[in-house]
């Protein structure tokens, strides 16, 4: 936002001085610029709209005093954001503009300074700026914004034309990994989701789409759930499974307007279930494999994670040690230096060693062992 502050401290003055009592001057916004070099015709001031820092040197006054007295008080009447005049023809105020400004707010200002065309250049390009960086700002408020809930059930809506309070999502894949049987149990799991609907009062929809390689199923509830777990969890999973030979994830019970929540929970539990040959794995019985995947999730904890772990590996490239894998061996041994000798076939004292040169590296020496262990937990979850 471009105020009249920094209108008045652009370089193009030589000086500029208020020449009315206004409170807060400095502080009005300036969204354009506009100048008074001849009398308007009758009725002409409407054109001057609030936000506009106008110049004049009112030089059409000359002949007729009366009228710079005419022109200041309708642009003060106008709203704008200032007035600035270069005192060629008027040298003082009339006590009703003064008067006028400091009633209605509208500062006036006298100015010396180079050209008036030099001037309005220059607060236009501060104008320009000022739009481009609002622009800029704008689209770093998008990348940084978190997600917009009513966006996420307009989607839902689109997509599965869900309206219900809740909503669960099935991650599904076919054993057999091929088009045809992607198709093929689709039609199973809509018949199937179909009638878990039917045998629950609060089901408000189910829908099946195909997603790149695999289903997604979704439930939408009338109500929300009344604890962590709904009471229809372990029965969703129940009824996925007559569907046939399969793989799935499902998702917690979560509002819809984070349903985009539930659709990342259902895929993080299918990596699970085809990882571990688990068959059918909910999001709420994951626990440690739950953080993993929020944590792969989340950018800026990966980059954090990522540069803990970077530290150590350019140390160890450099002087041919061994400070990550054992980072790792006693984040995985919950900070037990016994246990983490005996998985690195280590003596106690050799990986005690370590564990200074590791805090030195990441720049904890003051850490506990504890403490160190549960940092480099978060830097190895992923």
């Amino acid at each position: 936002m471009i105020t009249v502050g920094d209108v008045m401290n652009m370089r193009a003055f030589d000086s500029i001085w208020l020449t009315t009592p206004c409170d807060g001057a400095a502080a009005r916004e300036v969204t354009g610029v506009g100048t008074l070099d001849h009398e308007p015709f009758t009725g002409g001031y409407e054109v001057f709209t609030q936000g506009e820092f106008v110049f004049t040197t009112l030089g059409f006054a000359g002949v007729h005093p009366d009228l710079a007295e005419e022109a200041l008080l309708a642009l003060i009447e106008c709203g704008v954001a200032a007035v600035a005049v270069k005192p060629v023809v008027l040298k003082e105020l009339p006590p009703t503009v003064v008067q006028a400004s400091a009633a209605r707010g509208v500062p006036v200002f006298f100015y010396e300074g180079r050209y008036m065309e030099r001037v309005i250049a220059d607060l236009m390009n501060l104008l320009d700026d000022d739009a481009a960086e609002w622009e800029r700002n704008h689209l770093i408020d998008l990348i940084l914004a978190p997600s917009d809930e009513h966006a996420v059930r307009s989607t839902f809506f689109t997509i599965a034309g869900v309206t219900g309070a809740t909503i669960q999502c099935l991650a599904i894949r076919p054993v057999t990994d091929d088009g045809a049987s992607l198709r093929a149990l689709q039609k199973v799991v809509e018949g199937v989701l179909t009638g878990y609907g039917e045998r629950w009062d609060d089901v408000e929809r189910t829908f099946v789409c195909r997603y790149r390689e695999m289903l997604l199923g979704f439930v939408s509830f009338k109500r929300p759930p009344l604890k962590a777990i709904a009471i229809s969890d372990a029965d969703l999973a129940k009824c996925i499974a007559t569907a046939g030979p399969l793989v799935c994830g499902i998702s917690q019970e979560v509002s819809l307007g984070e349903g985009d929540l539930a659709v990342r929970q259902a895929m993080a539990a299918l990596r699970t279930a085809e990882r571990e040959d688990a068959g059918i794995v909910r999001w709420t019985t994951l626990r440690f494999d739950a953080f993993r995947a929020a944590a792969r999730s989340d950018r800026l904890y990966a980059r954090a994670a990522d540069l803990l772990r970077s530290l150590l590996f350019d140390y160890d490239a450099e002087h041919d040690a061994d400070l990550g894998a054992t980072a790792e061996a006693f984040a995985a041994a919950y900070g037990e230096v016994s246990r983490t000798a005996e998985a690195l076939f280590q003596h106690p004292n050799t990986v005690r060693y370590r564990l200074k040169k590791i805090k030195e590296v990441l720049s904890v020496q003051d850490a506990t062992d504890r403490e160190l262990a549960a940092l480099l937990a978060l830097a190895y979850l992923t």
